[in-house]
């Protein structure tokens, strides 16, 4: 309601962000930070973008803001929180000694009671993990001290979303034959090394190993279902 009232106005450009139907966790921090200059705003008539809004515009609008302005601080240390615990995550990784470093971090960001039991569950959660790496690292001998692993899947994800681009118009229609260069997304490439990679495996045995664990893809397929019903009509 509050994007249509304002939108299409002179007030257009302080319309608060668009609300994601999907991976609803990522929708507060955009949130927070609107609602955060939006407070700035209102504390500051001298501002170029309130330049043209008359004070009793802006207030009828989005003067109601001030009073959730202590709720709103308190939601931007929980989000602080969250957002260098997932950071840390995802840079560090899980190793010995993990859970102390993040405590550390975390609590140079707690403001309040709801920030503090917030960085309490996740240290704890990243405590347990790093209880579970040691006893799988006391019984593998491949794993030592400096040894880490991933706690998180974002790296994956990211892993994914460079395959589609490197896809494109494809990245709809299943796995196709670029599935081979997948691997090389997940370690950094050099001149030299690519150099070393096409020396050491040769086109065909690229293309034997897409036969043998590609078979015919989704795209394949389709156009086989096509070609078929067109020679099959066109007789």
């Amino acid at each position: 309601l509050l994007n249509r009232s304002v939108q299409q106005t002179e007030l257009g450009h302080f319309t608060p962000p668009s609300l994601r139907p999907k991976a609803r966790f990522m929708n507060l921090a955009p949130l927070l930070t609107w609602a955060a200059m939006m407070l700035w705003q209102l504390n500051h008539p001298q501002a170029k973008a309130r330049r043209e809004i008359t004070a009793e515009r802006l207030q009828e609008k989005l003067g109601w803001l001030k009073t959730m302005e202590p709720q709103i601080a308190n939601w931007n240390a929980c989000q602080a929180v969250v957002s260098t615990a997932v950071t840390f995550v995802n840079e560090q990784g899980l190793s010995s000694g993990s859970a102390d470093e993040l405590a550390i971090q975390l609590q140079a960001l707690v403001i309040g009671d709801d920030s503090q039991a917030v960085a309490t569950q996740l240290v704890a959660f990243v405590r347990c993990s790093e209880q579970k790496f040691t006893a799988v690292k006391a019984n593998d001998a491949k794993l030592n001290s400096i040894s880490r692993l991933p706690l998180s899947t974002e790296i994956l994800e990211s892993a994914f979303g460079l395959f589609k681009q490197l896809e494109r118009q494809h990245s709809k229609g299943g796995f196709t034959s670029l599935l081979a260069a997948f691997g090389a997304m997940l370690k950094p490439a050099t001149p030299e090394s690519i150099c070393r990679g096409f020396a050491r495996v040769s086109v065909k045995q690229m293309r034997t190993w897409v036969t043998r664990n590609l078979k015919s893809t989704l795209g394949s397929k389709r156009r086989t279902a096509y070609t078929e019903f067109t020679n099959a009509t066109c007789l």
